[in-house]
């Protein structure tokens, strides 16, 4: 782990609460795609959130934060990089990242801003031109917690990745999945002993996921997600 001073870039929002950060650092970093900064607030205030750009893309750093005006965690980094020309971070952490001595199926299963984790591993196998097979889960409350579908979608096009939107308070036209992302998960797999599964999003999700995965036949060491070093 190092401090390393970068420029705020830009801080741009994709929804009314949901903001792209791309910081510059003062040199390259490297980092394994899947794993988090934390922004540094002050020596006894360190914030993470997860890489969403590719280890490839050496000059930038980008981050998703969603930030809605009840969440003053999030908020305040919101403020400080709207309001301040440097940052500095410290990077990288996590255990999660993404393995390259597996060849198994790849199973992304996110909810909102986790998608920045996905985001990372996805572009980094294409990025690296990998052959794997990927499937992208990503589950949100309601359509806009999949602000960046779009790309998810251009990379189910470019035969990439399958992607599965799933939403726990849809619209009665949406003809996607509903419910929560890992039900969803397990309607579509009866076996999963033959996947490398990588989880980010709320503990509550990444919890009950363990205990169902398992019981469908995922060993331990094929299960991945930050949130199993709390939980």
């Amino acid at each position: 782990m190092k401090r390393v001073t970068c420029k705020v870039v830009s801080v741009e929002p994709i929804l009314d609460d949901i903001f792209n950060i791309e910081l510059k650092p003062e040199s390259p970093q490297t980092f394994i795609a899947g794993q988090y900064l934390q922004m540094v607030m002050a020596e006894d205030d360190k914030r993470p959130f997860s890489i969403a750009s590719s280890p490839e893309q050496t000059d930038l750093i980008e981050l998703h934060i969603g930030a809605p005006e009840t969440n003053s965690y999030a908020r305040q980094v919101i403020e400080k990089l709207q309001h301040s020309g440097e940052v500095e971070i410290e990077l990288p952490f996590g255990k999660a990242g993404y393995r390259v001595d597996s060849a198994l199926p790849l199973l992304l299963m996110v909810g909102g801003t986790g998608f920045a984790y996905a985001k990372s591993i996805v572009e980094h196998i294409i990025d690296t031109e990998q052959d794997r097979k990927i499937y992208l889960y990503w589950g949100g409350r309601n359509m806009g917690g999949l602000y960046l579908n779009e790309l998810a979608y251009q990379w189910q096009e470019l035969d990439r990745v399958h992607f599965v939107p799933v939403l726990e308070h849809a619209v009665p036209q949406w003809t996607g999945k509903r419910g929560l992302v890992h039900e969803a998960v397990l309607e579509d797999f009866e076996d999963m002993s033959g996947l490398e599964v990588y989880i980010a999003g709320r503990f509550e999700m990444a919890a009950l996921a363990r205990e169902a995965f398992t019981a469908r036949g995922l060993p331990a060491e094929q299960l991945h997600g930050d949130a199993y070093e709390f939980i």
